[in-house]
């Protein structure tokens, strides 16, 4: 599944999902989102990959680098 680019609500659980925290897709002839979490039962954070390429697709790379120089 490929991450939401749009924020919106999540038709399972009725929350609000930002940027990358959920899943797109085709429905009816319309697009609705699912979280993350409803997904997968997963917890998604700011510094995980998948977040970042979506909200920062230009200079994603150096975050999670500068991310990753931080944690050692």
């Amino acid at each position: 599944m490929a991450r939401n680019r749009y924020e919106g609500y999540c038709y399972c659980c009725h929350e609000f999902v930002p940027i990358g925290y959920g899943h797109f897709e085709r429905h009816k002839g319309g697009w609705r989102i699912k979280c993350v979490k409803c997904a997968s039962g997963r917890s998604v954070h700011d510094t995980d990959y998948e977040v970042m390429k979506v909200r920062y697709p230009k200079d994603w790379r150096k975050r999670i680098e500068h991310i990753g120089k931080r944690e050692n």
